[in-house]
Formats: C-alpha cells, structure tokens, sequence
C-alpha cells in the first residue's frame, strides 16, 4: 500500500463515511464531511498544475431581518481586512502575492457567500489555511469597519441610480412583499452605517460555522495531500448551533394581483418592456416542481415553437418572438416564475389594456399546457433533457465551472440535489408540468410590470391611473424606504 493511500485511510477515520455519489456527473469528484459538520468537495483536473481553492457558506440576504440588510455583504468585504495570523489588509495582499494567487475574489448573493482564489497546485495546503485564518479568526477592526462602510455606501448609492436596480427592486418589493429584507443583498446608507462590530460578530458567530460550510478544492490536487490539510487547517472548528433551525417561515405569493409601471429613461421611446412574475416552488420545499419548472422553461424557449407563435399572433405589436423568454429561478427561499417579452408602444393603441390582454394570452397558453398532455410531445422532452445534461457536461469540463455549479446549488438546495438533477429532468413529463402550473402560475396571484420610456407613459398617464396601475419611482421602489432606512 502506497504511502498516499495509508494518509488517505488515516485521513478518512477524522471524517464522517464518504458521501457516495452517483457514476454520472462525478467524473473526477469525491466528497466528504468533517466530523465538525463541514463539507468537502476535491474535483481533480489535471490539466493545468493550478488548484481552485473556495469556501462556501449557505447565507446571504437569506438570513437578513430588517435589521440587518446589507450587513452581511459588509461583512463579506470585512474578511478581506485582516485576521489572526494577517492583521492588516497589507497582510493579506502579501500573504496572497506570496501564495502567488490569481483570480481571487469573494460575493455575497441571495442564497451564499463565497471566497476562492487560484494557487499554484503545489500550494494548496498553505491556500486552504488560508482560507481557514480569514473565516475563523477575522478581526473585523472599528477603524477598518469606518472607512468598509463608505466603500459599501458608495455601491449602494450606484444601484439607487440605476434604472434597472430600481425597477428589479419594485418587482421584487411587490412579490416578496412579507420579508423582502430576504431578497436585499444591498440593504441601505442608514443599515449600514448602523453596522457595529458587535453586529458583524453576531453574524459570524451564527453564519460562519463549519456546519454551514462547504470547501471545494479543484484543479491539479491530490486528495491525500488535500484531505491533510483540510484537516489540519479545519478539523478543531468546533460545530455551532445549527442556524437553519426552526426553519424561517417561506415568502408568501400577493395578497392580489399587481400592477407596476416604470417610466424610465434608458428605454427607447416606443418599446416597452413587459414582465410577469409569480411565486414559484422553494427548492427544499417542493424539488419535484423545480425540476418541472426547468423543463417547462425550457420549452417554450423555442422561437418557432406553439407557445411563441401563438402568444405572438394573440397580442398585437409584440416586438419579436425571440425576445420572448419564460424561466424559472431555483432557490431555496422565493423561487419565482417569470415570463417577459417586448411590446411596441403605438399612440393609437392602450398599451395598458394590452399588457392585459398578453396577461390573459400567456395565462391562456399555460392552460392548454396544463389541459393538453400532447401540447409537447416526447421528442420535445427528449431532445430538451439532451441539451442541458450536454451543458452540465461542458460546465464540468473546467475545475472553475465545475465548482461554481455545484457550489450554487449545494448552496441553494444540496448535493443530493445537483447530482441527481439530470435523472430528475429524465422524468418529468406532461403531468409534471400540469401539476407545477396549476400550483404556481394558473389561479395564485402575480405581479405584471412594465418599464416606458417617459415620454411614452406621458401620453398614457391618464389610462395608466384609471386602470389602478401603480406607479413606481426611485423614493417607493425600496422596502426600507417604508421603514425610514433604518431599523
């Protein structure tokens, strides 16, 4: 027996038993989990003599209260300003520079946080403790915290100028509207400015715990060699409480229908820009639904296709059939459905009373669907289940494509879930999509909105205000603008 593979089965007696993953879409992939709870992904790729080095925690604006949106994302910028073993951001830089880092870099989304960088393969032992000195002993400095506030305020204030921030933001006000703290990474100015260290320390005594972890390392590695330092660097962190308990309550879809209207200056005067959106299945609530939701996305992607062509032919001045798009959004907490597509704007006709009518086209259409178990046919799944198990395999050829899928949906749903999403897609049929619309899209509640040109809704003010469309502008756009900004 060679001395890696003695390492290995010394290694392996800190873990918990191996995860065992399916033959399909593990090519190159093994998994563990430490005794502290923290998962482990090794994806060997030996291509290139570079390793991929990340960490994952299943947080974000998830995990926010109306306290404290936009903390986290201030947070994620706090790991990068120093901690035990590199006090000072300077140290850090250094310590990056010395490991002869490439490509490095941390987010905060809606469903994870994330920090990776690339090393040198024969590096990687000193990258993971790395990693394993930012997330464990941060310093989170009040003088760094002062002026990592004004850096975080400075990005906010640029979204607030933004017309698609604003527009994103009143659509996701109004479908999220029982906890859409939950859907704000950015938070406001007045949150932000409230952060103190006691707060960013309360957030990672909670969030940041090895039992809601997840470390992939990918490229040119040994798994002895990887596992060994994954122990040495990760081993003595001691589990915490689980912070996914008692479950937060799931977003709830509008009490009613809603109507939002956007005049904005980016659009081209005589196009408007239509969307529909409804509350979909949460991941970890209803898988079966999220799988069928894909497929149906996908479906109707065809320009050419029975749902394309008939939507076009019901509603006069679309735009163009392949400016059409329906989709779907996996996630673990407010999974949306949405459809959106382009209109013309004519001073002869209501665009008000048209985006009704596409609202009753679309909903019409997804009734055929639901009532009609021949709208597609076998071919149609076949060939569509083909082409995306054919995107996974192109995602898993590179070790940077590889990790960032599993590491989204490990975040959103979990491991079980990514490796067994193709056999999943392989069994979703008529009755499957049937099932998903009649719960999601045909009777609960939706938001249709739209964004003008200014000029444009001038001239359609008056019908807009008669019909009870709201108008959204950059002062009601925010949830927090509500509350004051502040807590």
């Amino acid at each position: 027996m060679s001395w890696q593979i003695k390492l290995l089965a010394l290694l392996l007696t800190a873990l918990v038993p191996t995860v065992a993953l399916p033959a399909e879409g593990r090519e190159g992939l093994s998994s563990s989990t430490l005794a502290n709870g923290m998962e482990v992904f090794l994806v060997e790729n030996h291509s290139v003599p570079l390793a991929r080095v990340q960490i994952t925690f299943r947080t974000g604006s998830i995990s926010q209260t109306p306290g404290t949106a936009g903390l986290f994302h201030l947070y994620e910028h706090m790991l990068f300003k120093g901690n035990a073993a590199h006090p000072t951001q300077s140290d850090l830089q250094a310590a990056m520079k010395e490991l002869g880092v490439s490509d490095w870099n941390g987010g905060t989304s809606g469903e994870n946080v994330t920090y990776y960088f690339t090393v040198p393969a024969d590096r990687v032992d000193k990258g993971i403790q790395f990693w394993a000195d930012a997330v464990r002993s941060p310093l989170l400095d009040p003088g760094e915290l002062s002026t990592e506030k004004d850096v975080v305020v400075n990005e906010i204030l640029g979204y607030l100028s933004d017309p698609g921030n604003i527009f994103g933001a009143a659509v996701q006000k109004a479908l999220f509207w029982k906890y859409p703290w939950r859907k704000d990474v950015s938070g406001s100015e007045p949150l932000v400015r409230s952060a103190t260290v006691q707060t960013l320390r309360a957030i990672h005594d909670t969030w940041y715990v090895p039992n809601n972890a997840a470390l992939f390392v990918g490229g040119d590695v040994d798994p002895a060699r990887v596992l060994a330092a994954v122990q040495k660097s990760f081993g003595d962190w001691p589990r915490a409480r689980d912070p996914w308990v008692p479950t937060p309550p799931p977003q709830e879809a509008p009490p009613k229908d809603l109507f939002l209207v956007y005049p904005d200056e980016q659009m081209y005067a005589g196009v408007a820009a239509a969307s529909l959106s409804f509350r979909g299945p949460d991941v970890t609530r209803d898988p079966v639904s999220t799988y069928a939701a894909d497929v149906w996305g996908s479906l109707l992607d065809d320009p050419n296709g029975r749902f394309k062509s008939r939507i076009f032919a019901a509603v006069p001045g679309l735009y163009r059939k392949d400016y059409m798009n329906a989709s779907y959004r996996t996630l673990r907490d407010g999974g949306y459905v949405s459809f959106s597509t382009l209109m013309v704007t004519d001073p002869n006709k209501d665009t008000f009373q048209r985006l009704l009518s596409l609202k009753k086209a679309f909903l019409g259409e997804m009734a055929s669907i639901a009532s009609s178990p021949d709208y597609f046919v076998q071919k149609d799944f076949d060939v569509l289940v083909r082409q995306i198990g054919d995107q996974r395999v192109l995602e898993r050829e590179t070790v940077d494509g590889f990790i960032s899928g599993l590491s989204d949906l490990w975040s959103t749903a979990s491991t079980a879930y990514y490796m067994g999403y193709d056999d999943a897609l392989r069994r979703v049929g008529a009755k499957n999509i049937a099932s998903f619309l009649s719960t999601y899209v045909l009777g609960p509640t939706s938001v249709l909105s739209v964004r003008m040109n200014p000029g444009d809704f001038a001239r359609e003010k008056a019908s807009a205000e008669k019909q009870g469309w709201a108008l959204v502008t950059k002062d009601n756009a925010y949830w927090w603008a509500d509350k004051g900004g502040a807590r």
